[in-house]
């Protein structure tokens, strides 16, 4: 079970704990992916939303490249860490390669940028 006590408040329900309440971070997108599962306090994660990057190919149609968000699990880290979920393994024509090129730069643009935002909020943690 979850419930929401206040804005920044949750309680979860842990096999090891009990009922365990935290503070849930602004940026945290919620905990009903957690509710049901049978988890104990060390494995309480926080996530942010996932940024994704995909690239539209001649010959595979669109491929997922990337995705990455902000976890937390405050019972076992001292600071948010940032996911990382690289895909792509196919053999491609040369211009497609190319534009594939263009889609990881801007992947690694937004990595940089969900990497900054983990270090900026190591002050609110800790």
């Amino acid at each position: 079970m979850t419930k929401v006590s206040d804005p920044r408040t949750v309680t979860l329900d842990t096999i090891d704990f009990g009922p365990v309440t935290i503070d849930e971070p602004a940026w945290c997108i919620g905990h009903g992916w957690q509710v049901g599962q049978g988890i104990g306090r060390n494995d309480i994660t926080h996530n942010s939303v996932r940024v994704k990057a995909s690239a539209d190919t001649f010959s595979y149609g669109v491929q997922s490249l990337m995705r990455t968000w902000m976890s937390w699990a405050p019972f076992v880290e001292l600071v948010p860490r940032v996911v990382v979920e690289l895909d792509l393994s196919a053999e491609y024509e040369a211009e497609e390669v190319t534009h594939i090129a263009g889609v990881l730069r801007t992947a690694a643009v937004r990595l940089e940028k969900v990497a900054a935002e983990a270090i900026r909020l190591r002050g609110d943690v800790l």
